[in-house]
């Protein structure tokens, strides 16, 4: 199958920076070849019959490749390690695998090539690349092969026709309910809302004594807790001083070289500029920085290679870097979560490692090449986890204690109006001279059904599903219960139910009918699939410590 989807060429696309040809291609950073599993071992029974290595092997990488197409990157980054349980994925794999020969169903090659083909575009945004550098480069880092991809492929189409089959029950749904439901989902509604916000209230709050501050700080304690910090050494090489000796060093190739790289690249040229010189000069460009960046590589490696002796001490890179005339400056505290400021070292860098390092073992080896230079770090210091006293933080907790006043305010004031809208409504008073009276503003919200995604009246002050789901659940001509938010709460005044617009139904009912069935065909499917699972996959550890199927 492989030869076919070359023959279809013309669509594998993929996702890459333009100078594929200058070696920086989105997604490529290995990191560790999590997807790697042992020759050998026991690896359980599905419905009694034993899974083999190789059988555990292909699913991995299976289920590898099905993460990255849903997420845009791979299982084995650092982002991506706690969403994703490779044992359980693959093990679900298997059964549907194991499934898909019982019921005798195969995919046809050529479709895997259109699918390839699909995916590819998809995620490519107009580049178009070789089969065999997707491969080379985007799978073969991650211990993935191109069979590996065509298996993947068969397998899917595969899948989904399983899923045609065992959800063909779930689409059987009558062209009433199916109407009833677009009603359900599409009838709007005129509503009015009222919403108490904490900050409108803070104005009336006082200061609050010492012993009142001192009991808010002490009930709220664990909430001013700092999390662990650290504090690194770091020489930092800015490629920008390595640009000059760079541009010598390239010579009379630089315009060669930037002619190269526009003729592989093709139209996608004009990405760099919208005039050909334009392209020309930025290209030259990253050229020049590519080789700089490098130069500064090779400094950095040979000052790290200097100062990591043994036993490693942090102290030896301030040692050797003076000697040779270089500036060690020390980041500012940072916690895992965001890393340090100072280092310009790209929103995929896993910063949390960072906190791996010790007096022990302070290096980060090798060095860390960045967004604009290359860092060489050690540990410095650890800063241990710790509750700042009351002092330290006083205007922080007299803001917070602020705000949980002004908030409990406005909660009991709209849980006031609420009731007494509700029973001036009853005796014929109108929602507006109840607000009137009362002095709050309503706001009017322009006509929404469940259906509707933006609701700009409503998002800064509640959640719109919510907010949706408490309008759809009160009858026209009344007023919700008061609902509490983050910052305040809302009441719900629903005006009526608008009609629906019988010629916009009629339009929109083939395409609604169509996801209905295809929404029915999925839950019949995950049903099948919990059910016959949780019995196929009961001798399986990592299912046996979760839900059946590992949800």
């Amino acid at each position: 199958m492989f030869g076919t989807i070359r023959k279809h060429q013309s669509w594998l696309w993929f996702v890459i920076i333009a100078v594929t040809i200058l070696g920086m291609i989105v997604w490529s950073n290995p990191g560790k070849s999590g997807n790697q599993q042992s020759g050998s071992g026991d690896f359980g029974s599905i419905d009694g019959k034993k899974v083999t290595a190789a059988e555990m092997q292909g699913a991995r990488n299976e289920a590898a490749l099905m993460f990255f197409m849903r997420s845009r990157e791979w299982p084995d980054s650092a982002g991506a390690s706690k969403q994703f349980d490779w044992d359980q994925e693959a093990y679900k794999r298997i059964f549907l695998l194991r499934r898909l020969n019982e019921f005798n169903i195969h995919s046809d090659p050529d479709a895997a090539a259109q699918l390839a083909g699909t995916i590819l575009r998809q995620l490519g945004n107009g580049q178009q690349v070789s089969l065999e550098m997707f491969v080379d480069q985007i799978l073969k880092p991650h211990n993935i092969t191109g069979e590996d991809f065509q298996n993947f492929l068969e397998h899917d189409i595969s899948i989904q026709q399983l899923i045609a089959v065992i959800g063909a029950g779930g689409k059987l749904v009558t062209p009433a309910e199916i109407e009833s439901l677009y009603v359900q989902e599409n009838q709007e509604l005129a509503a009015d809302a009222v919403f108490f916000s904490a900050s409108n209230y803070l104005a009336k709050i006082l200061e609050p004594t010492p012993t009142i501050l001192g009991q808010f700080y002490t009930n709220q304690m664990a909430n001013y807790r700092d999390p662990d910090q650290m504090q690194l050494s770091y020489v930092y090489f800015n490629a920008t001083n390595f640009m000059p000796e760079a541009e010598k060093q390239i010579g009379t190739n630089l315009n060669r070289m930037a002619d190269e790289a526009m003729t592989r690249l093709g139209t996608n040229v004009f990405k760099f500029g919208k005039t050909v010189e334009e392209a020309r000069t930025k290209i030259r460009e990253v050229l020049i920085q590519d080789t700089a960046t490098s130069n500064a590589y090779v400094k950095a490696a040979a000052l790290e290679s200097l100062a990591v002796k043994t036993p490693p001490r942090a102290e030896d890179l301030i040692k050797v870097a003076k000697e040779q005339g270089l500036e060690v400056k020390t980041t500012k505290p940072f916690e895992k979560e965001y890393g340090p400021s100072e280092l310009n070292l790209g929103a995929n860098f896993p910063v949390a490692s960072l906190f791996n390092l010790t007096a022990e073992d302070p290096f980060v080896t090798p060095p860390i090449p960045g967004l604009d230079g290359v860092y060489v770090m050690a540990f410095n210091k650890l800063i241990p986890s710790r509750i700042p006293s009351l002092e330290e933080i006083r205007s922080r907790v007299v803001t917070d204690y602020k705000f949980v006043e002004a908030m409990r305010l406005a909660q009991m004031n709209g849980r006031v109006f609420s009731q007494t809208a509700t029973n001036e409504l009853a005796h014929g008073k109108t929602f507006a001279a109840t607000c009137t009276a009362t002095g709050v503003k309503p706001v009017e919200v322009p006509p929404f059904s469940l259906s509707s995604q933006r609701m700009p009246e409503v998002e800064d002050h509640a959640d719109i599903g919510t907010f949706k789901e408490v309008a759809l659940g009160t009858p026209a001509g009344s007023v919700s219960s008061f609902v509490p938010t983050r910052d305040g709460g809302f009441v719900v005044h629903v005006k009526q139910r608008l009609p629906i617009d019988a010629t916009k139904m009629k339009a929109q009912l083939p395409d609604f009918s169509k996801a209905v069935r295809q929404r029915r065909e999925n839950e019949a499917f995950d049903l099948w699939f919990n059910q016959e699972g949780s019995k196929a996959l009961r001798d399986i550890a990592v299912f046996r410590r979760s839900s059946p199927m590992g949800q």
